[in-house]
């Protein structure tokens, strides 16, 4: 199981392993591993991927190479080792993670500071192209290029191999360097981070786990010397560590010739260093229970059995017996999502898991997020929701839904295997490697399901939940934001006493027929357009609903959908704070006809969904599904436009979830950058940012009715189609479902009273907000106010302006002072709000070096309107700006951004015309002349983020 850093994990439970596919198989007794050989499939009954070609040099070295087309003219090259921060000494901590940055360092070939700009010229822009990892077991660096002509590949093959084994690790380089690994420590000194850290030490207290967190010690950071880093990479950056991988539009035989003739030479010091010695883990270890108080952190109980680990040879067996327990985690995890959809359960979220740990153990766990007043009534539903699965299993019905989503994921992969991404594929074949799995095709994981459906009993099930859960003490860990007085004692009786209540068998449920196939006849196209040099069809139903539309082959079997009606944020509204709420809440309140739980049930192996988004100018729904779903996701957002639920429970779960968001916003500075500054660019506006807690009290259902039901109701349809569906489908799809509705209103206010969003006025001194947080983060943030969007080739011109500055930023706050390990900018035209837009930087800093911090910038925005932009800076900011117009091209969600609501504004075809030539067409000159108008100090709006001292309430 892998436990998200952030606030993803509150949206989505945590995930089990099934989608890895329900290798179906003859139920078997799993082999014992076996210990030669070079990659897995070479001893596993399952089928590799016949399309990928491995090899291995006489270094060591394994490679894979795989020929793939999207998108069109790109590669992905990854180099990977099997060894991470836990094979560090303890002099060592942190140096795995700072050799990944020494990467970019210099070389034996490629001076200091050389490598990101020689990246940034062929295209690749550092961060999102050009990147690596570290972990506790693993090392990658990863390029993803946007051409492969013969000098981009070399290059990049150049540059792994450079990585390899010839870098310098310069003392004044390293010495250069600590202020940014510093900066990076201190950015992911998160609550979340804390705990996961505390919650390793609980679970495997016998090992190193908890002490190889990967950005180790401060200590370390600020004093390791050379030798030190050069012991960890030549011991451990060794051929026989390695995989090199290799996806794209490529030849292999081109491509294999130059990985052995660049790599072949690469030899290993006489004797190098072992696998670490981890650790062990005490298989009789008792029930215990650990606590985490963090006055930040999210209320988390965890629930795990523990057993040492037992190797098993990735088989089609194995896999069998392992997803038949995952099929038991996605019951499980069933049950507990259907408790927290109430809104009214001491749950926040939930689910089951089950993994191996860093092959010492094996462990089946539960993670929940409760309320924090009620963690004891948390405990209690977890044990008892467990315990009801492991004493009376589960039902028919609930493995019968979870089958049918399985096999609709695994139909759907297969169908759209020949358009998946080459750095997708490059990540999967080299974490496949690392987990020792076999890279089989998605096509011979769905016929192995489908052979064997038979044999996926509830009985089989049962057996292979149990077994996971099955001869081991329970190990119970809660994180509060509570000083709680005795709380191991308070945790297991809070355990003990649920374990006395009684449970009762699970209610086998009838089936459910989804209630919404009717919307009246069918409407009928009055009116079409091809649009031939876009390749669009835009068409109107009679009833006034239009729809714009492109065909596709970029992703096989995918089809993006996405429906805009009203105003949006310029919609009026009784109460502040009712649009963002609204928006959070609409779904999770269901239909007339079924809640959202119901609606898991009623849907199960459909590939549909709605998310429902408040914008600037519009309400939204946004899907994506398939063509063989196509017409089910049509009726369920026609059944949300005309019979809302607006059951109390989606509100209730809002309610539930907003203290936990802003528990998790004040504990940074840029989580308060989001929560409190969002709003305050907008000289205060209620629309943005986080309504405070007296306004979600104040806002009830009735109140979110009345803010979207006109809009619902009445206001003009705009659909956007974007995918692998031919036109004929998609009309015989709408047509019955929002081609029936009643006539929609021909127009809707403008409500030009609500466009009046104003940028704060100047200030000399920065205004000071306060986080939660450790005591030495800090934000610098600078906000200068441009304008509108109503000239493209102007917004443009700043966006290309805010490239350029994000060089001089890296190159001066990361690489010259070492004040941040990543500084933010970004650009902001408004098509909504006259007159609105700016350009933003902020950089993560100590609290001691915030002066300093905008010194720098305001001397580099002077730099930029006095002329400071060099033709190499102009080409390493607009060539990786290009590629990524070029792929954007073969891509259905940029052309979905760029058609959405082109009805209302058709202008936007026209800015895709111009996209590319606007930005090849923008010199230097403008840059400057820009730069000098808007980037001015005595223009400029400033707020600086510093640690709370003493009081730890919101702002």
């Amino acid at each position: 199981m892998i436990f998200p850093r952030e606030m993803k994990w509150l949206a989505a439970p945590v995930a089990g392993l099934a989608l890895l596919g329900l290798a179906a198989c003859q139920p078997a007794e799993a082999p014992e591993p076996v210990a030669d050989y070079s990659f897995v499939h070479e001893v596993s009954d399952l089928p590799a991927d016949p399309a990928i070609r491995y090899g291995e040099l006489e270094n060591g070295m394994r490679y894979a190479i795989l020929a793939n087309q999207t998108p069109p003219n790109t590669a992905a090259v990854r180099l990977v080792f099997n060894v991470g921060s836990m094979a560090e000494a303890d002099d060592q901590r942190g140096l795995a993670h700072f050799i990944e940055h020494m990467a970019f360092n210099g070389s034996t070939e490629v001076p200091e500071g050389e490598m990101v700009p020689l990246l940034e010229r062929f295209g690749l822009q550092f961060g999102p192209d050009t990147n690596a990892f570290t972990g506790r077991d693993t090392v990658g660096y990863q390029l993803d290029i946007p051409e492969v002509d013969t000098e981009t590949v070399d290059t990049a093959l150049f540059l792994m191999r450079q990585t390899a084994s010839e870098l310098l690790m310069d003392s004044e380089a390293i010495d250069r360097e600590r202020g940014v690994i510093l900066s990076e420590e201190r950015f992911r000194n998160t609550p979340i981070r804390r705990w996961n850290n505390a919650l390793w030490r609980f679970r495997l207290p016998d090992t190193l786990i908890a002490d190889r967190d990967a950005i180790g010690t401060v200590e370390v950071i600020e004093t390791a010397q050379r030798e030190r880093f050069v012991d960890y990479y030549e011991n451990y950056y060794v051929p026989e560590r390695a995989i090199l991988v290799v996806t794209g539009d490529i030849d292999p035989d081109m491509i294999e010739p130059k990985i052995r003739e660049g790599f072949s030479s690469w030899t290993s010091i006489e004797d190098p260093r072992g696998d670490p010695d981890v650790g062990s883990f005490d298989a009789e270890r008792p029930m215990s229970v650990g606590y985490f108080n963090d006055p930040e952190i999210y209320t988390i109980f965890t629930v795990d059995v523990m057993r040492p680990h037992v190797p098993q040879l990735d088989t089609a067996a194995a896999r069998f017996e392992n997803n038949l327990a995952s099929l038991g985690d996605r019951i499980l995890s069933r049950r507990f999502a259907t408790l927290t959809s109430s809104g009214t359960s001491p749950l926040i979220q939930a689910s089951a898991a089950h993994s191996t740990d860093f092959e010492l153990a094996d462990r089946a766990s539960v993670l929940a997020v409760a309320r924090p007043d009620q963690w004891r009534e948390a405990v209690a539903s977890v044990e008892q929701e467990l315990r009801r699965a492991l004493e009376y299993g589960f039902t028919e019905a609930e493995l019968a839904e979870q089958l049918a989503n399985m096999h609709t994921s695994l139909r759907d992969a297969a169908d759209q295997a020949g358009t998946r991404t080459s750095s997708g594929l490059a990540d999967q074949i080299w974490s496949n490697w690392r987990q020792d799995q076999v890279m089989t095709t998605p096509a011979s994981m769905l016929e192995r399901f489908e052979a064997t459906l038979d044999d996926v009993t509830v009985e089989a099930v049962n057996a292979a939940f149990r077994e996971q859960w099955d001869g081991s003490a329970p190990l119970l860990f809660l994180a509060s934001p509570l000083a709680l007085p005795d709380a191991e004692t308070a945790i297991r009786d809070a355990w003990e006493v649920s374990a006395q209540q009684a449970v009762t068998p699970p209610e086998e449920s009838g089936a459910i027929e989804f209630a919404y196939t009717d919307f009246g006849p069918a409407g009928s196209v009055v009116e079409r357009e091809a649009v031939e040099d876009l390749g669009l069809v835009r068409f109107r139903f009679g009833n006034g609903v239009a729809v714009t539309f492109k065909q596709t082959d970029f992703e096989d079997g995918t089809v993006r959908i996405r429906v805009d009606f009203g105003r949006g944020e310029l919609e009026p509204r009784a109460q502040d704070g009712v649009d963002i709420i609204a928006g959070s809440v609409f779904t999770s309140a269901g239909l007339g006809e079924h809640s959202q739980d119901e609606l898991g049930r009623v849907l199960a192996g459909r590939n549909v969904g709605a998310g429902f988004g408040v914008g600037d100018d519009s309400f939204s729904f946004q899907a994506g599904t398939t063509p063989s779903d196509l017409r089910v996701q049509f009726d369920l957002l026609t059944a949300y436009l005309t019979d809302p639920g607006w059951r109390q429970e989606g509100l209730d779960q809002f309610r539930a979830v907003i203290p936990e968001i802003r528990r998790n916003l004040y504990a940074s500075p840029s989580g308060v950058l989001q929560a409190d500054v969002t709003r305050m660019i907008r000289s205060g506006d209620p629309r943005y940012g986080l309504p405070d807690a007296e306004q979600v009290a104040a806002i009830d259902m009735d109140a979110i009715r009345a803010f979207l039901s006109p809009a619902l109701t009445e206001a003009p349809i705009e659909v956007t189609v974007v995918g692998d569906i031919s036109e004929e489908a998609l009309i015989a799809a709408m047509a019955p479902t929002l081609g029936a509705l009643p006539a929609r209103a021909a127009d809707w206010p403008d409500y030009p009273e609500a466009r009046t969003v104003r940028f704060p006025d100047p200030v000399i001194e920065p205004v000071v907000l306060h986080h939660n947080g450790p005591d030495y983060q800090a934000m610098a943030n600078v906000y200068w106010p441009t304008f509108d969007d109503s000239d493209a080739h102007r917004t443009r011109t700043l966006s290309l302006l805010r490239a350029v500055f994000d060089l001089k930023l890296t190159e001066r706050l990361r690489e010259a002072e070492g004040f941040t390990y990543s500084a933010f900018n970004n650009d902001t035209a408004s098509e909504v709000y006259p007159d609105y837009g700016y350009l933003y930087v902020g950089a993560d800093v100590r609290v001691e070096n915030v002066d300093a911090t905008y010194a720098a910038i305001d001397e580099l925005a002077a730099e930029l309107a006095n002329g400071g932009i060099s033709e190499d800076e102009l080409l390493r900011a607009r060539r990786p700006l290009l590629e990524q117009i070029e792929n954007a091209f073969e891509s259905n969600g940029a052309w979905m951004s760029w058609l959405a609501q082109s009805w209302a504004h058709p202008e936007r075809l026209d800015r895709i015309r111009a996209l590319t030539e606007d930005y090849e067409t923008i010199t230097q000159e403008e840059l400057v002349a820009m730069a000098a108008e808007y980037l001015q100090p005595d223009t400029s709006w400033r707020v600086t983020i510093l640690p709370r001292e003493g009081d730890t309430s919101e702002e």
